[in-house]
């Protein structure tokens, strides 16, 4: 686990005239989803509600998918975004498959540059997140080129721990939502295909215990999941990639023990057909035609979810999947076996050659076929690029199957045999799932859909699955919260030396530490713990804050605050660990202390135009203070001077700053004294005195945290 054990203790501490408030965060600064109910309601919606899940390869930002980046799915039509993917070793350790896709690249965010903590999908998602809060955001573990090392990771109870362990530090510095495992898949040997993916693990290590291993890694992720969950305030979901075909479901998948484990299971009926057939059909049908020679193999969405359903899976749990790509033959041949269908069941013939020059059926691809990249022909061209497939085929005609509800595209000059699914079909399975009360619909992948009304927002098959699943209404949203980052916010009032004015100077320290190892881990720790494109809020009485130096910029006024962007100013944009940044404030006259300062909040950004998120409050004024000479700024001629610019430093001294209450040894959580008045987690005010394990103390000011954990208490006897 990361150091981000959970520390809710919030202590206030005030000396004299100079305010130290320090915040020891439970996680990152990013979004947690709630939803306001009790455990019981809760867990009876989850299962009752209908799901529409997303793919989203972190490849898709390159030239291959046009540079589609988050900013461009239509989020607001998700329930959930799982991004894919995630890889791991051998032992557990977390492995990006695009360290630059995820933390690095600017992905389309304006003023974002490479390499910045605020850049990378990850960050991205966050954004789209708090742009659409009826979205969930997971990560998915291996898919079909890194499954490689599940089987290594689940037969051994430390691996299992230590590969839990690291994801769950992930999505907490991530914030996300779920996890997925995409296990392609148990028991079943595959050696790597190096032709079409030169980092392909294959699978060829996998065992006939993998189907007992994954339950108990499934096991593992629930518990895991659920205990961090509590901790957090937050309802973490475990989700699954199943195969469609019943011979892959009894090799290895318990059905029952991994439905009774999981929050839902998405079956992927699409590529249940392709290249590697000797004869056409549908790749993502919904029925099974009765001429299909494949038929009572669930190869259709109806086969395999009754099937699994047989088997015992929870119908409210089984997301059915849509393929947004087609998948082809290049020549059929001999006569129709389905006269209402031609082309349909039709043998097919290898004139084509892979990147290997390994003789194949398939078609072209709508990229090129390339060794180690696509290296094997199999008809996959995009949905949205449909159009460029019927220009390379121009002899193609679109034809519907309508008793597998199943489009498909077919040249009976040339043979040409293309299988997909359009709007039709995804409409046709929203009927069918809600109509057998399924989960909801899952979709490879968004980058592939089609633009809508000429934008660059690609969701022409996301729409329809949404209208067919909910209709026209919105997407249920979920509360969303924050906890805070370790920061102290130092204030001091001064007064110019040359006239009546004066005002504060605010120092911010960002007191996180670096503690993650391993290159995933080291990098989301530091997105996360890196103060993003921060507005401070202050609110005084009495005293107006008009201007500021150089470290302020601009300040506008809202509800009563001034507001303060430091994401206008180059040098505060990001406030990285251990770094403090100090701005002076002018007030329209000078204070002689504190008492006219009200409340100081911090608020971040991703993107300097972004939402604000994660409110967290550095100062909130105390009833009383003790009144003290302000600070004087020196006269150096008759004309005010610039203020020197600011360190790194704060301006308390080292002696002064209070220590963080983790660091100091604690006194035992339980009183040992019949006579003890101490209440836990009681507020106490300045003055008040209480017994704590036999001894008396008295508050130094308001606090909430233990007598005699900090400076906040004084011993009395």
């Amino acid at each position: 686990m990361a150091k981000r054990a959970l520390r809710k203790n919030i202590n206030i501490f005030l000396a004299c005239a100079v305010v130290t408030t320090v915040f020891v965060g439970a996680t990152p600064a990013f979004a947690l989803s709630t939803s306001k109910t009790n455990d019981n309601a809760l867990t009876t919606q989850m299962k009752n509600q209908k799901r529409n899940v997303m793919y989203y390869g972190d490849w898709s930002i390159w030239g291959g998918e046009n540079n589609f980046y988050p900013k461009d799915i239509p989020a607001d039509k998700l329930t959930h975004l799982n991004y894919a993917f995630m890889d791991f070793d051998s032992n557990g350790n977390l492995k990006f498959t695009d360290k630059g896709a995820a933390v690095e690249a600017p992905v389309g965010m304006d003023g974002v540059t490479w390499g910045d903590a605020n850049s990378g999908l990850l960050c991205a998602f966050q954004e789209l997140k708090e742009k659409n809060p009826n979205l969930k955001i997971g990560i998915s573990l291996g898919g079909w080129s890194k499954s490689g090392d599940f089987t290594s990771v689940s037969k051994d109870p430390q691996k299992t721990k230590a590969f839990v362990d690291n994801v769950l530090s992930f999505i907490r510095y991530t914030n996300m939502d779920f996890v997925d495992l995409d296990w392609e898949y148990p028991t079943a040997v595959r050696e790597p295909d190096l032709v079409d993916n030169q980092n392909d693990e294959g699978t060829k290590n996998s065992i006939p215990e993998d189907k007992e291993n994954y339950i108990k890694l499934l096991k593992a992720f629930r518990e895991g999941l659920d205990k961090q969950g509590k901790e957090l305030d937050k309802t973490y979901e475990l989700s699954v990639a199943l195969p469609a075909p019943i011979a892959k479901i009894d090799a290895g998948i318990d059905v029952k023990n991994l439905f009774d484990t999981v929050d839902f299971a998405n079956i992927m009926t699409y590529d249940m057909r392709g290249a590697w057939d000797p004869i056409t059909g549908h790749q993502t049908g919904l029925y099974t035609n009765p001429n299909d020679p494949y038929k009572g193999k669930g190869l259709s969405v109806d086969e395999s979810v009754n099937y699994l359903i047989k088997k015992g899976a929870d119908p409210s749990k089984i997301v059915v999947g849509a393929a947004y790509y087609s998948r082809g033959w290049e020549k059929s041949t001999g006569k129709d076996v389905d006269k209402n269908n031609p082309g349909l069941f039709k043998d097919v013939l290898k004139v084509n050659k892979d990147a290997d020059q390994t003789l194949t059926s398939g078609a072209k691809n709508g990229f090129p076929c390339k060794s180690g990249d696509g290296g094997r022909l199999g008809g996959v061209w995009a949905y949205r690029n449909l159009d460029k497939l019927k220009k390379e085929y121009p002899g193609l005609k679109e034809y519907w199957d309508d008793t597998a509800k199943a489009p498909y595209l077919y040249d009976s000059e040339s043979g040409a045999f293309f299988t997909y699914d359009n709007v039709k079909s995804i409409k046709e399975k929203c009927n069918y799932v809600n109509s057998k009360n399924l989960g909801g619909m899952i979709a490879w992948m968004s980058s592939q859909d089609a633009p809508i009304d000429n934008s660059s927002v690609r969701g022409e098959l996301t729409n329809a699955s949404k209208e067919g699943l909910f209709g026209s209404s919105k997407l249920k949203e979920y509360e969303i919260k924050y906890d805070n980052l370790d920061l102290t916010c130092t204030i001091k009032p001064f007064k110019e030396s040359w006239s009546d004015k004066g005002g504060y100077t605010i120092s911010i320290k960002n007191n996180e530490k670096a503690d993650e190892k391993g290159e995933v881990l080291e990098s989301v720790e530091k997105t996360a713990e890196t103060i993003k494109n921060a507005k401070i809020y202050i609110k005084t009485e009495g005293l107006d804050i008009n201007s500021g130096d150089y470290t302020v910029g601009n300040i506008t006024h809202k509800d009563g605050y001034a507001v303060i962007d430091l994401g206008s100013i180059y040098s505060a944009k990001l406030i990285d660990r251990g770094a403090t940044y100090t701005m002076t404030l002018n007030t329209s006259k000078a204070p002689t202390d504190l008492s006219s300062l009200k409340e100081v909040y911090l608020t971040q950004r991703i993107t300097e135009k972004g939402p604000e998120f994660g409110k967290q409050i550095l100062f909130k004024g105390a009833n009383t203070l003790t009144p003290t000479k302000p600070e004087t700024k020196p006269e150096d001629s008759n004309k005010p001077t610039e203020p020197s610019k600011p360190t790194n430093e704060t301006n308390q001294s080292d002696q002064t700053k209070p220590s963080k209450p983790e660091d100091q040894t604690k006194p035992e959580t339980k009183p040992n004294s019949s006579k003890d008045t101490y209440v836990k987690n009681k507020a106490y005010n300045g003055g008040e005195t209480t017994i704590y394990n036999g001894k008396t103390y008295k508050a130094a000011w308001w606090t909430n945290s233990i007598p005699g954990s900090d400076e906040s208490w004084i011993l009395i006897k």
